[in-house]
């Protein structure tokens, strides 16, 4: 572009009618530093209004580079996965008839594996993310691996999945009102009472109220001895009322990862690929699973996996895995029905061995794509680029069609050192006497006068010319 703005304002002023020197200042200046100039030239100007009007050009050009960050950040990568053969995989069915209890995994084994468990493996867990469903935490169960996978390959299998709900409040559990409002029997009430008093280390019970629909699953749960419901009286905890809905089958696709050895496999990642329309898994069946690994009506003491830490089953309610943070129990809870749900389901449901279609990352390809943002900046600029390139090249055609050689015009423009060497030997030099220390608009309005530029003609007949300026 200032080659073409060179080139345009020398055809100007080889011209007869000739034009203002100050364009000379106009096209040494920094492309931002157009704009100002013309307007700090004199409102007398002969060139001030074209020029002004020239500069946006400048403008433009350079808002292009603020385009740049944007259609970089709608730049997107996504690995390929292909397909590439089954793997062994172990499938559960709610079939209420063969269930049974296989008296393993229990609560503790689920405390030992949470402690290096993914809450992704779960599904979408509100303690996790936040962009969960709304009404509470998604629970995915998929296949279970049966085989040998390599890093980052996902198996393809049936499951199942459901929606987690989880509110807690704090609640004085030996109160009369708590069991007249159904949120624990008498016997729970004694047992909590007995545990307040025999246990120091805080502990986990689900109330014997455990209610059952055709929809969905209720039940009741308190956190003794936590500690966050303030005050001196430890009968007051924080109770969660959990909700257990939206029961479904689906195509879950089980993502692993791996060190490269057999007994570092372990899920990373469950997430449902497809709902199925008919449904076989049922509140009963979760029921079952649930209350077979988590009896209710008993208290668990959540002793420390490691000295000073908490239990690992509330690892979620936690933000520095010592204490338990109250804003969190709620999300915390959600993932802890979901360890003990897909424990409970390893545990009772009926498994047959399947084969789970595998697919494995190509680290060969890779899938790059735009999003809206990105393509609109991209398609933006490179219309402003092309408009601007078209002006310029129009600009520099001149060059080629005219008549009058535009070399030591361009030059006289474009390179401060021959501008001044020409400008001496005219006699517009007398107009910058007494501007020794102005600014450097002062100097440029002294020298705003229409000029034209072109060979002497003393020098006419000689091999080398002489530029000159004149009015």
């Amino acid at each position: 572009m200032d080659i073409g703005g060179c080139v345009f304002l020398a055809s100007l002023m080889v011209h007869k009618k000739g034009y203002s020197m100050a364009c000379c200042g106009f096209m040494q200046t920094f492309p931002l530093g157009r704009m100002q100039y013309t307007g700090q030239l004199s409102l007398n100007s002969p060139c001030r209004k074209n020029l002004q009007r020239f500069s946006y050009l400048w403008v433009l050009a350079e808002a292009l580079k603020l385009l740049s960050p944007i259609g970089a950040t709608g730049v997107l990568s996504q690995a390929v996965r292909t397909h590439a053969d089954t793997v062994g995989c172990i499938q559960f069915q709610a079939d209420l008839d063969l269930m049974r209890d296989r008296l393993y995994p229990t609560l503790t084994s689920s405390a030992g594996v949470a402690e290096y468990l993914f809450g992704n493996a779960l599904g979408c867990m509100r303690s996790e993310h936040s962009d969960c469903p709304a009404n509470g935490s998604l629970f995915a169960f998929g296949p279970q691996l049966d085989g040998v996978v390599g890093q980052g390959d996902t198996i393809l299998g049936n499951g199942f999945t459901s929606v987690i709900a989880t509110t807690c409040e704090c609640t004085d559990v030996s109160s009369q009102n708590a069991v007249e409002n159904g949120i624990l029997t008498l016997q729970d009430q004694k047992t909590m009472a007995a545990a307040l008093q025999n246990l120091s280390v805080p502990f986990l019970m689900m109330f014997d109220t455990v209610k059952a629909s055709q929809t969905q699953l209720t039940s009741y749960s308190v956190l003794g001895h936590m500690q966050v419901c303030g005050g001196f009286n430890p009968s007051i905890a924080p109770v969660c009322f959990t909700t257990i809905n939206g029961l479904s089958d689906a195509a879950i696709a089980a993502t692993f990862i791996t060190d490269g050895t057999t007994a570092s496999i372990s899920l990373s990642n469950s997430v449902p690929e497809q709902y199925f329309s008919v449904t076989t898994i049922s509140v009963p069946a979760v029921q079952f699973a649930l209350e077979k690994i988590w009896p209710p009506g008993e208290v668990y003491p959540l002793v420390s996996n490691v000295a000073g830490m908490l239990n690992a089953l509330i690892y979620w309610c936690s933000s520095d895995l010592v204490a338990v943070d109250p804003t969190l129990i709620e999300p915390g809870m959600e993932t802890l029905y979901s360890i003990l749900l897909r424990a409970g389901i390893q545990r009772t449901w009926d498994s047959k061995g399947a084969n789970c279609v595998r697919e494995i990352s190509r680290n060969d390809q890779t899938i790059v794509s735009l999003t809206a943002w990105g393509s609109i900046s991209i398609y933006i600029a490179a219309s402003i680029q092309i408009i601007l390139s078209t002006i310029a090249l129009v600009a520099c055609a001149v060059w080629y069609f005219s008549a009058t050689p535009l070399g030591p015009a361009v030059r006289v423009i474009k390179q401060p050192t021959y501008f001044m060497s020409v400008l001496c030997e005219s006699p517009f030099a007398i107009n910058l006497n007494g501007t020794g220390n102005a600014q450097a608009h002062v100097i440029w309005q002294a020298i705003d006068v229409v000029v034209r530029i072109g060979e002497s003609l003393e020098t006419i007949e000689e091999p080398v010319g002489r530029i000159k300026l004149e009015r």
